[in-house]
């Protein structure tokens, strides 16, 4: 049984769903780039590279201020809150 046959005709993405995916290219996008600029010794690209990097930074920035503003996500919620939380929504994910 294939997770397509488990999540029956249910495929849409909820707009918290897809805010989360973005940010976690974005901080997959923000590692690769610290790592390309840490390496780097020719100065243009060191120069092209950091400018990136700043944007992406920005850019993610924005998105998390979506999901805080949203409610998404927790941030300053108590560990405890975040694992009830977490909970919950894994137990809708199920039903």
């Amino acid at each position: 049984m294939s997770l397509m046959d488990l999540m029956g005709n249910n495929m849409s993405l909820s707009d918290k769903d897809i805010a989360f995916d973005m940010l976690k290219d974005s901080k997959f996008g923000l590692t690769g780039l610290t790592m390309a600029l840490a390496e780097t010794t020719n100065p243009q690209l060191r120069q092209m590279l950091g400018a990136q990097l700043n944007n992406c930074v920005v850019s993610h920035h924005r998105l998390s201020d979506i999901a805080l503003y949203k409610g998404w996500y927790q941030a300053y919620a108590s560990p405890m809150q975040q694992m009830q939380t977490d909970m919950q929504d894994a137990r809708t994910a199920i039903m």
